[in-house]
This record gives structure tokens, C-alpha cells and sequence, in this order.
């Protein structure tokens, strides 16, 4: 879900689960449920120059609420 656009950034949302088949607990979660919400987020993503050169930079912004872990990922395409 696209949040704000400009012309120099955009800002998605997104939200993922996790869940088990069989109603046992899933590889994502906190070993409890068989169905959990695993992933909220943020992105951000922008061009920058160097150069002659056009980077695509995005940024991410994870929180896994079943387990209470975050992370961050920087990402640049270079292909």
C-alpha cells in the first residue's frame, strides 16, 4: 500500500502472516499459534545520482510482532 509519493520519494506499507497448514506452528512465529502476524513494515525508495549514473535506494524497516525482532535493510540495484 502506497503511503506518500513525490518526486523524490515513495513510501509503502506492507503486513504479512504466517500460518500452518497441518495447525501446528509455522517457521515465522513464536512457536504458540498456528496463525500470527510476522511481518509490518516500511519502505522508502529513491533515486540518487552519481554522476551520469541513476542508483535506485530503498530503504526497509521490518518488525516481526510474534517474536518482537526488528530490522533494517539498505538496498541499492547496481543491474
Amino acid at each position: 500500500m502506497q503511503l506518500y509519493q513525490s518526486s523524490k520519494i515513495n513510501v509503502h506499507a506492507h503486513l504479512g502472516a504466517g500460518f500452518a497448514f497441518d495447525g501446528d506452528t509455522h517457521l515465522y512465529g513464536d512457536g504458540e499459534n498456528s496463525f500470527d502476524i510476522v511481518n509490518v513494515g516500511f519502505t522508502a525508495n529513491k533515486d540518487v545520482k552519481i554522476g551520469n549514473y541513476t542508483l535506485p535506494v530503498h530503504s526497509t524497516f521490518l518488525w516481526n510482532p510474534s517474536v518482537e525482532i526488528a530490522r533494517m535493510q539498505i538496498a541499492v540495484d547496481l543491474f
